[in-house]
């Protein structure tokens, strides 16, 4: 409550709006006595300090202008206050926004090294998504046919360089691969066969001068007429050559253009290497700087909604609940954008798409802030927090339906029109959950609701 002096009285004053968003005016002075005012209404009800109610008429012409005064007065007050709430509240979203944003600007070096005929092109376009029809590094029929440095520049910021060894990197001695061996985050050393002696060298180099290395086994298909004991045998041999605990078996046939269109890809064990080094750069910050160079980027949206959507549906029963929304949702917008286009997408423009959503996410984020103040009442809680829920999901989902489609986020009429379709969604399956009790909202699985919207 704010609270001010009229003709040497104090009074206490809040504001809040009905469901018909009529503004309900309350006044309480120093003796206790509260005078509830409506909105456009010439009466009030006045409470005194013994809960005895009295209707009092506004309009009487002897406290005409007195009653007048007082509520203009509150009014100045309750605007101050809500445009100090504004500001203050803006402040902290970004202060909170800086220390959970990731950083769209930081560089991403990976390399990956490997004999000749080892199979690193095909194991590049099998990580990155890629099909025979797309493929970001050409294939040979013919054994050998990438035998010298590669450097890929996939953006301004990321950088993949196919290499024999960090030797030959270092050979090039260009300022590029001299900017790149200052700091090399995911290195990968790709053998096929049986144990040779000559990879030593090379992962030990690896291993000295990348924050995180993978080694990796590839043509495992080879292995596929022995016993299966056999494959198990000459990973193990590696292990314990090069002292590792784990070797990546993967198979990535497919990729050669020579092919016929009718070969299925063969790229068994992929899925596991691309998880932990998607792991590795998610602990680093850099999990997107890399997820935006993904032929198919679908899972990596569904894993950006569904994370704020959990992270909403969990907070929105705590007290500061707005902030961690609005900044939850700010920063899900930002990654959807980064993921799609490559760009960054300003906390100032992110915040302007909230109104967008035919106002309904603006006031919800009022009420919630609002009763961030309010003691916790079961109902008003599972209330706010299903409210969160939804809106944030639908929002989500409409942006990524936006981005994924190529159209901008200027489209005004395309993301109001998605957005009422996935909330009409989200409000139907939670309304089916039928959820009474607030401690259950942690326990709801999010990723099949995002599911039914992605």
């Amino acid at each position: 409550m704010a609270k001010f002096f009229y003709k040497d009285r104090q009074y206490e004053v809040s504001v809040s709006p009905e469901s018909n968003e009529q503004e309900i005016l309350i006044l309480t002075n120093s003796d206790g006595v509260e005078l509830t005012i409506r909105e456009g209404e010439k009466k009030a009800v006045k409470r005194d300090s013994q809960d005895n109610l009295e209707e009092v008429d506004l309009q009487t012409a002897q406290y005409k202008n007195f009653y007048d005064s007082l509520i203009q007065e509150a009014r100045k007050v309750v605007k101050k206050d809500s445009q100090d709430k504004v500001k203050s509240f803006f402040k902290a979203l970004e202060v909170q926004y800086e220390e959970r944003v990731q950083d769209f600007h930081q560089t991403l070096n990976i390399v990956v090294i490997g004999n000749v005929s080892s199979g690193k092109s095909s194991l590049i376009n099998a990580l990155l998504r890629r099909t025979r029809q797309n493929a970001l590094m050409k294939v040979g029929v013919q054994a050998g046919v990438t035998t010298k440095l590669n450097i890929l520049r996939l953006d301004e910021k990321v950088r993949l360089i196919d290499s024999p060894g960090l030797g030959d990197v270092r050979a090039e001695n260009s300022e590029i691969t001299q900017e790149f061996l200052k700091s090399i985050d995911v290195g990968i050393l790709v053998v096929t066969g049986a144990v040779d002696a000559s990879q030593k060298e090379y992962f030990n180099d690896l291993k000295e001068n990348c924050k995180s290395f993978f080694v990796v086994l590839n043509k495992r298909d080879e292995w596929d007429r022995y016993h299966p004991q056999a494959l198990e045998n000459v990973m193990n041999q590696w292990k314990e050559y090069l002292k590792i605990d784990k070797i990546y078996p993967v198979c990535t046939f497919g990729y050669d253009s020579q092919l016929s269109d009718n070969t299925p890809l063969d790229i068994r064990g992929v899925i596991q290497l691309r998880e932990d080094i998607e792991d590795f750069l998610e602990s680093q910050g850099k999990k997107l700087l890399l997820a935006r160079h993904m032929s198919k980027k679908r899972s990596y949206a569904k894993k950006i909604v569904v994370g704020a959507v959990t992270a909403v549906g969990i907070q929105a029963a705590l007290p500061g609940k707005a902030l961690f929304i609005t900044t939850t949702q700010v920063i899900a917008i930002g990654s959807l954008y980064y993921l799609y286009t490559g760009q960054i997408l300003s906390k100032g423009s992110a915040l302007a798409l909230l109104p967008v959503f035919a106002g309904q996410a603006v006031a919800t984020n009022v009420f919630l802030f609002f009763t961030s103040f309010i003691p916790p009442t079961g109902i008003v809680e599972i209330a706010a927090a299903i409210t969160a829920i939804s809106i944030t999901a639908a929002m989500l989902a409409s942006i990524n339906f936006v981005l994924s489609s190529g159209a901008e986020l200027t489209d005004e009429k395309m993301l109001k029109l998605k957005f009422r379709e996935y909330r009409e969604q989200v409000q139907i399956i939670l309304k089916n959950l039928a959820l009474t009790d607030i401690t259950k909202i942690g326990s709801l699985n999010f990723t099949d609701i995002v599911d039914k919207l992605i």
